[in-house]
């Protein structure tokens, strides 16, 4: 059994958000290892004091920053989604270089005061730049969890950041570089996000032979779990699949739609223009008398949604907006959907795909980014394959995918054996933690 120290200035419960749910459950599958871990992350001293089970710690963090030393409260408690000792600093800020700074003092503070002794620090987020280095004798690797880095830190910024670190200068300001120049190994989520880094020239600081790596990340935390899921008219696994027709009859009653037994059920992805809600209503505009059903989230961008709605005007019965907003929504339309229609080329995460997968729906994306690298293309003679790609930016190859997928769903024993197959198809976190396990407890080379 190994000790990790994982320091995420965005973790759930502490912060919502999609990131911070994968930090939590990466936590939860490296304890489920029967590896002991420790969360680090920070918060405003309200926000850490009104989190359940957090009790302040009597002993502050000394830290310098802004040029003089300041002290700041920690807590300390367990995390109500991962179960692992988790430690708030009561300190934030939007300044980067401040906040890389107050997370790297309380992570040496956690080692000095052998609070933890680990085996390998894992630091998610650019922000966790600094605090890779508070154990030295660990393994330390950095994790860009989006597979993006922001900006050089403003020359504010950068005055938070310790002069006399050497590394703070070779960077250039560049936490991603300040980062990868402390680490062991650094982590992106796909091999096209691993392979920009490799490109991107304000990193060529780092070692030349520093392991970059890529890992799928999971997408069965909870409340992302079809078998179980309170939300969803009836539960299923690949083992029993009734209970999604039994959420596709439910959501089509609510959705008022038209669909016959092989209808196609469509969902689509968010309607963002940054995440492809352009080019899904473009192709879904194209899509003639194919026998689709089609469904667009509420959210999403304000002026997109209202042409959705127009669309669903000229199409009675075939298309429409579901009236409900919410993450319940999100996967009550998951559950009953037989494929999603995505559009983003530039997604290096690969997690809208993957949470289709988890549902059973049949992803249709961009053949580019994660889903790029990680779908494979469904082939009918081989009954293999867990999504459709189709060249991105193209709205005739979106409809071809919709057409492909309808032609499936038509082909009762082809669909079924499918439905299963996808849903095993979905990444697991265990297998994400068992891929971090090999990166962080190799023995370093002599």
């Amino acid at each position: 059994m190994a000790e990790f120290l994982l320091v995420a200035d965005q973790v759930s419960p502490v912060v919502d958000g999609e990131l911070p749910v994968c930090a939590a459950a990466l936590a939860l599958a490296l304890s489920v290892s029967k590896h002991r871990l420790t969360i680090l992350s920070s918060a405003t001293p309200a926000q850490a004091s009104r989190l359940p089970g957090m009790a302040r710690r009597l002993r502050t963090i000394t830290t310098r920053v802004g040029g003089a030393d300041q002290e700041f409260s920690l807590y300390e408690g367990r995390s109500a989604v991962s179960q692992c000792a988790l430690y708030v600093l009561g300190a934030h800020s939007d300044n980067r270089g401040r906040r890389s700074t107050l997370l790297a003092s309380a992570a040496t503070s956690l080692v000095r005061d052998q609070i933890c002794w680990p085996d390998a620090v894992v630091g998610w987020g650019e922000t966790s730049a600094l605090a890779l280095a508070c154990a030295p004798s660990a393994h330390a690797a950095l994790v860009v969890p989006d597979g993006r880095w922001d900006q050089p830190l403003s020359s504010d910024e950068r005055a938070e950041l310790d002069p006399d670190n050497p590394a703070v200068a070779v960077s250039n300001g560049v936490l991603v570089a300040l980062g990868a120049i402390e680490a062991d190994a650094v982590i992106l989520p796909c091999p096209s996000a691993a392979e920009a880094f490799l490109r991107a020239t304000e990193l060529n600081c780092r070692a030349s032979d520093q392991p970059v790596t890529s890992m799928r990340f999971g997408c069965d935390e909870l409340p992302h779990d079809p078998a179980a899921d309170p939300a969803l008219a009836a539960t299923f696994s690949p083992e029993s699949l009734s209970g999604k027709q039994e959420c596709r009859k439910a959501l089509v009653r609510r959705a008022s739609l038209a669909v016959g037994p092989r209808t196609l059920l469509l969902a689509t992805g968010p309607l963002d223009p940054a995440r492809g809600g352009r080019e899904i209503l473009e192709a879904l505009s194209r899509l003639g008398h194919a026998d689709v059903a089609v469904v667009f989230p509420a959210g999403g961008d304000r002026a997109l949604v209202d042409q959705a709605n127009v669309l669903a005007i000229r199409s009675p019965g075939k298309m429409t907006v579901f009236p409900e907003l919410g993450l319940e929504a999100e996967r009550q339309i998951l559950a009953a959907a037989d494929a999603v229609l995505l559009a983003d080329a530039s997604d290096l995460t690969g997690r809208p795909a993957s949470l289709a997968l988890r549902y059973g729906a049949l992803p249709l994306a961009p053949d580019s980014g994660a889903s790029g690298d990680y779908l494979v293309d469904c082939d009918v003679a081989s009954q293999t394959g867990c999504g459709l790609l189709y060249a991105p930016a193209d709205p005739w190859g979106g409809v071809g995918a919709i057409q492909r997928a309808a032609a499936l769903r038509a082909n009762v024993e082809l669909w079924q054996p499918l439905l299963g197959s996808l849903m095993r198809a979905a990444p697991r976190w265990s297998a994400t933690a068992a891929s971090l396990e090999a990166v962080c407890l190799t023995p370093r080379a002599a």
